[in-house]
């Protein structure tokens, strides 16, 4: 029989507000979370999500949701993209209310439409943002709270240290704020839930688990590549992202082109054609799947990852050592 860990429950904000016992986000990856990874997330206590745009067409989408809520009765999320290349957004949303989703986290464009119709209802609206220009718009539309996508996340990461966002954040906007970048253990949820964080965002971590429906090519990428192996770059979807550099990788390229040196003179404008080519590569019908299957997304905390879990095994390692450095503390 497997030994089980007596953990206590960590109160924040977040926790408080969906009733789960870790302030922990399976942050949603693309192709990554399955209904068996959010089922496994909220049966380890922690909030389990899922990327809309994981299923498809609609009635998978649907599908999805109903065998979640059939296999636990814990909190779950779906992440939106609200950029307005995806065309399936409203669909997405109106399907999540219906089913009374409670936890959305939006992303990729202004979530002004979401929050007004998810307000209607009990469901909270966390937003993306990578800096606090965005924070606030999205704090004055009523964000519910923040997702501080940090420098050393996987996939579509900020440039700013997570360090200096999550405080900033924390402080400027009063709002409940999760932190994103780089958290694989109990010693980045320590760090994070001492920044100001009220939660922490883990992905990377949960792809190298059991439960994770991926190749076991990808998980053994996760577990034997070092932080170096993270590079940036807009080759994947057409948006820059932390992949790992793998000799796929390598084939592909992992420069910038003419056309993205000189529109990167532009900042804004950059970030603008960014947005809606990686919307647009996402949300179609050929979409990036076949890059994402062959080419790895992960955070810097690849580095600190060497075996592949359980779930819950993960989660409670987590938390015993998050209890552990805790416990030492002045």
């Amino acid at each position: 029989m497997e030994k089980r860990i007596r953990l206590g429950i960590i109160e924040t904000a977040f926790t408080e507000t969906f009733g789960i016992k870790y302030p922990i986000v399976l942050a949603p990856m693309f192709l990554v979370n399955t209904e068996a990874l959010v089922i496994a997330a909220a049966k380890a206590g922690i909030m389990g999500t899922f990327p809309a745009m994981n299923f498809r067409p609609m009635s998978r989408y649907r599908e999805a949701i109903k065998k979640i809520k059939e296999e636990t009765d814990a909190p779950f999320g779906i992440n939106i993209i609200v950029q307005s290349s995806n065309k399936l957004q409203q669909e997405q949303l109106d399907i999540a209310l219906e089913e009374g989703v409670q936890f959305i986290i939006s992303s990729l464009g202004s979530p002004r439409n979401l929050l007004q119709l998810a307000h209607q209802t009990n469901t909270k609206v966390y937003c993306d943002v990578i800096g606090l220009e965005m924070a606030k718009k999205v704090a004055d539309l009523g964000a519910d709270g923040l997702v501080a996508v940090g420098a050393g996340a996987g996939g579509h990461a900020g440039n700013i240290s997570p360090f200096a966002l999550v405080p900033i954040l924390a402080q400027k906007t009063n709002l409940p704020v999760l932190a994103a970048g780089s958290i694989v253990d109990g010693r980045g949820l320590a760090a994070a839930l001492s920044l100001g964080a009220s939660g922490a965002y883990m992905g990377t971590r949960f792809i190298a688990s059991a439960e994770a429906e991926v190749s076991e090519e990808y998980k053994s990428a996760i577990i034997n590549a070092a932080s170096e192996q993270i590079v940036s770059t807009h080759k994947v979807d057409g948006f820059p992202g932390n992949f790992i550099l793998t000799p796929q990788l390598k084939k592909l390229g992992v420069e910038a082109g003419f056309w993205e040196l000189l529109v990167s003179t532009y900042p804004k404008f950059k970030r603008l054609i960014a947005l809606s080519r990686a919307a647009k590569s996402l949300m179609s019908k050929q979409g990036p799947k076949a890059n994402y299957k062959t080419h790895f997304s992960a955070g810097h905390g690849v580095g600190l990852i060497h075996s592949i879990e359980s779930v819950q095994t993960i989660v409670e390692a987590v938390i015993a050592e998050y209890q552990d450095i805790k416990s030492k503390l002045p």
